[in-house]
Order: C-alpha cells, then sequence, then structure tokens
C-alpha cells in the first residue's frame, strides 16, 4: 500500500473516531426525547438550548460539558439542572451524576434542590427523583431525608426489599424514627411477620408523637396470632380516625365474629357510618354478616377458619 494510501486511511479513521455516534438504541432515546425544557433565565436561555441541540445530535462529550459549564454559570436555574439529571438518565449514567451532585454539594435548604425534587414530583418524573436521591443521600445533611423519600416510593411501589433497607439505614441513626417504624410496621403486614409486626407496634407505642394510629398494628398481630381477646381490647381503645378506616373496622368485626357467637354492632355502628360517608359502598348487611340469613354462612366460616 502507497504512502498516500495509508495517509488517507488515517485521516478517515481519525474523523470516523471524532464523529462515532452513541449506540444507536441511546441515539434514538436522545434524539426523540421530548422533556428537555426551556429555560426562562435569559442568561441560561443560551447555553441550555446548547446543551439540547449538543444532545439531540448525539454531541455527548459537548453536551455534557456544556451543561455542567451551564450550571457552574447558573446555578439556581432548575430547568438546568432537570435536563442533566435527564441526560444522564438517558445514558443510564447514573453514577457520573451521582459524582457530580455529591461534588456540588448543595445545602440542605437549597431552595434550588427543593424545587427540582418538587419540579420531579409534579412531572411524575419519578423515576429520576430515585436517582437525584441516591445521590444526595451521599450528601453531609441530606441522608435521612433521602433515605426516608427512598424507602417510601420502594413501599409504594411494593419493592419491600428496598424499603426495608433505607428504613434501616434510618433507624440505624435515630433508633424511634417515628415514620421509619410506621413504615417497618406496614412491611411486617405485607410480609406476615406477626411477631416482628408486634414488636414495631411496641417501639411506636413509646415513640409516637405526632400520629398515634399505631394500634391497628397491635389489632393486626394479635388477631393473626389467635389472641383474640387482646386483638379487641387493643380495637376498642384506638382512635376515632384509627377506627373509622375500613380496614381497621373489618378486622374489629372479624375478631368480633370469632369471639362471639351473637356479636352485638353497636360499638361499630358510627364509625362505619363515618366510612360510609367517605365513600365506603358496602351495605350494613353485607358489612354485618349476621344481620342477614346469608351472611351467617359467613361468619361460620370466619370462625371455622380462626379456631
Amino acid at each position: 500500500m502507497k504512502p498516500s494510501i495509508y495517509f488517507s486511511f488515517a485521516i478517515l479513521l481519525i474523523f470516523g473516531l471524532e464523529n462515532c455516534r452513541y449506540p444507536i438504541a441511546k441515539q434514538d432515546v436522545l434524539e426523540s426525547d421530548t422533556l428537555f425544557l426551556e429555560s426562562t433565565d435569559p442568561k441560561a436561555k443560551e447555553c441550555n438550548e446548547e446543551g439540547i441541540r449538543f444532545t439531540k445530535t448525539i454531541q455527548l462529550d459537548s453536551a455534557a460539558a456544556t451543561w455542567d459549564n451551564c450550571i457552574l454559570s447558573n446555578p439556581n436555574d432548575v430547568s438546568l439542572h432537570l435536563n442533566r439529571l435527564r441526560f444522564y438518565f438517558l445514558l443510564d449514567e447514573y453514577e457520573v451524576l451521582k459524582q457530580k451532585v455529591s461534588k456540588e454539594s448543595p445545602s440542605r435548604s437549597s431552595v434550588t434542590y427543593q424545587s427540582i425534587l418538587k419540579e420531579l414530583e409534579v412531572r411524575l418524573r419519578l423515576e429520576e427523583k430515585v436517582v437525584l436521591l441516591d445521590a444526595l443521600s451521599r450528601v453531609k445533611g441530606w441522608e435521612l431525608f433521602a433515605y426516608e423519600e427512598l424507602a417510601n416510593y420502594y413501599l409504594q411501589v411494593g419493592n419491600f426489599q428496598f424499603a426495608e433497607g433505607y428504613f434501616n439505614q434510618i433507624l440505624e441513626v435515630v433508633p424511634f424514627h417515628e415514620n421509619a417504624l410506621y413504615g417497618m410496621a406496614d412491611i411486617q403486614v405485607h410480609k406476615g411477620n406477626w411477631y416482628s409486626l408486634l414488636d414495631y407496634a411496641k417501639s411506636l407505642e413509646v415513640s409516637a408523637k405526632k400520629n398515634k394510629d399505631y394500634h391497628f398494628y397491635f389489632l393486626k398481630g394479635n388477631f393473626e396470632l389467635g389472641r383474640y381477646e387482646i386483638a379487641l381490647k387493643w380495637a376498642e381503645s384506638a382512635s376515632t380516625n384509627e377506627k373509622s378506616d375500613i380496614n381497621f373496622l373489618e378486622l374489629w368485626r372479624d375478631t368480633l365474629l370469632v369471639l362471639k357467637d351473637n356479636p352485638k354492632w353497636d360499638s361499630l355502628l358510627p364509625y362505619y357510618r363515618k366510612a360510609k360517608e367517605k365513600g365506603y359502598s358496602v351495605p350494613e348487611s353485607v358489612f354485618f354478616p349476621t344481620l342477614s340469613k346469608e351472611g351467617k354462612d359467613v361468619r361460620k366460616a370466619v370462625r371455622s377458619g380462626r379456631s
């Protein structure tokens, strides 16, 4: 091969590397994404548009540098932070984003970051919010807040293993953290761990300051363990608010069905009516089985299943 051909080949190779595009799957995602935001700040508008343009044309190094420089010059522009987050989220480069947030180390009282989190919630960009919270959990002052937000998210989506892990991290720092104890109690209900449920309920009985509605956990744990008399006492001592919850009422009713041949429903009726006012639609004759002939079979089934 002649030297001129070698030279031409080298030029083509260099040109090709400089213009190398990201793998096609990510290219399509970046080009078609519609969630990049315009900036309303005149100072940030130009560089924000440049960052979006570099992103859409898959010039990733230039895009990354633009987002960083743009935020450095306009640290309080929420749109810029959301766009940078979106950029790394679409590329699945979560660790890069987390390192940048850790390095910037925003204050726990940062209005900008509070606004970012709120915008992610409002815009239903919840997976991105999880990535950002994970990053903030590494920043001093944000740890407990981030753990709690992450735990509640995973609890809501039914990932009890992750939720339990984050709640445990909170409890390692603050052993009687009220919200974490409630979260752990809810997980035990889902998992059917009745002895553990009662342990968390006991901790709540001691530590709960804002929310006193922990009687359901005592009722549930004791009912499932066959301690019906104890369960009934916890049901009767609950607050009006807790007694009006339909899950609580159903369990209270079932406890009486197990304990008594012909239970009286007088104590439950006011709370059943409150539940109906909130939209509960099951008729009284169905909810209280012994009020109808057909319902007596339900009562027998409940008792036989718990005997």
